[in-house]
């Protein structure tokens, strides 16, 4: 905790560090920036740390990756669905693409909010063409919500946790769990939803017809 207050300015540049990788097209899917910028929240609260710096910090590191995808897809085309590590992931690029076309401009602004498709919507805008100036105008609005939506929960959650008397250690300890929690559940619901199916009737069944899981008693996993 000592090394970030006497290291303000080499966290700061991290935090920018992490929110570039999060955006960065296919490589996003790499970096747990949800937890990681909640814990950054948290510790803003509990040190004390200029705030500011640190927000645009994050925003400026989700400005810089989206326009670092964006250009990836504007140069490769439709020879990134040939390029590794893009190849290995079809599947959610064609997603991404239907999601694109579906909102235009506003998938840019949605989609960075949305598991997955953060990793993959800006580089599509690129694919497919959009014009520079309006992607760059969604990109920033959408940076500033997105970077704190991401920080201010967790210096909430941190002052609420102070504020019922719990020690610097206990915040520290119960906080890692619930941001533990929060990125799994967001990351890794289509699974949960699926292993626990079988007993949810009905519901269960509709769950497992949707995402591919066979019904319990059937072949296959």
């Amino acid at each position: 905790m000592l090394a970030v207050s006497s290291n303000y300015w080499l966290f700061v540049f991290l935090v920018f560090l992490v929110c570039v990788g999060e955006a960065v097209f296919i490589a996003g899917l790499l970096v747990p920036s949800l937890p990681i910028l909640l814990l950054v929240g948290g510790l803003i609260t509990q040190l004390d740390l200029p705030f500011w710096p640190i927000f645009l910090a994050a925003t400026a590191g989700g400005i810089v990756g989206d326009a670092i995808s964006y250009w990836i897809g504007y140069w490769l085309k439709d020879r990134v669905k040939t390029v590794w590590p893009f190849k290995n992931h079809l599947p959610l690029i064609a997603r991404g693409e239907i999601f694109f076309q579906r909102h235009g401009g506003k998938a840019i602004f949605i989609g960075r909010f949305i598991t997955g498709l953060k990793a993959v919507v800006p580089g599509i805008a690129g694919m497919l063409g959009m014009n520079w100036g309006y992607f760059t105008l969604i990109n920033t609005i959408s940076a500033f919500v997105w970077a704190a939506s991401h920080i201010l929960p967790g210096m909430f959650l941190t002052q609420w946790l102070k504020s019922i008397g719990l020690s610097l250690e206990l915040v520290i300890i119960f906080g890692t769990i619930i941001l533990t929690v929060v990125f799994v559940v967001l990351h890794y619901w289509k699974r949960i939803l699926l292993f626990f199916a079988p007993w949810l009737g009905g519901f269960g069944r509709t769950v497992q017809e949707r995402y591919g899981k066979p019904a319990e008693g059937e072949s296959g996993h």
